[in-house]
């Protein structure tokens, strides 16, 4: 996805929400909805990404278990959580949280 992209399904989404009132629902605000429909739009994009990371991740974590776990590989576990928790975090910046993967 490149930015050029961003700024086109950005655009186009305003350039709605700036059309004559009639046009939206009555009593709905045009900046949210704006927000909303790319909102939608941009998770719908980024879902898919996050999910094969948080895919690898658990991979990652079944093979570092496999090999031995925290006897054997403490810190790469311990840095393993790190980056599922940043998944996580991620996820919920971006407004999946309740789309999570494993």
């Amino acid at each position: 996805m490149t930015r050029s992209e961003l700024e086109t399904v950005l655009a186009n989404w305003i350039g709605q929400a700036l059309t004559p009132p009639e046009q939206l629902p009555q009593g709905v605000d045009p900046a949210k909805w704006a927000a909303c429909r790319f909102a939608e739009w941009w998770g719908g994009r980024v879902g898919d990404v996050l999910a094969e990371a948080e895919t690898a991740a658990a991979a990652i974590r079944d093979e570092l278990t496999r090999l031995g776990g925290w006897e054997s590989l403490g810190e790469a576990m311990h840095e393993h959580i790190h980056l599922q928790q940043a998944l996580g975090e991620l996820r919920a910046l971006l407004g999946l949280a309740g789309e999570q993967s494993r």
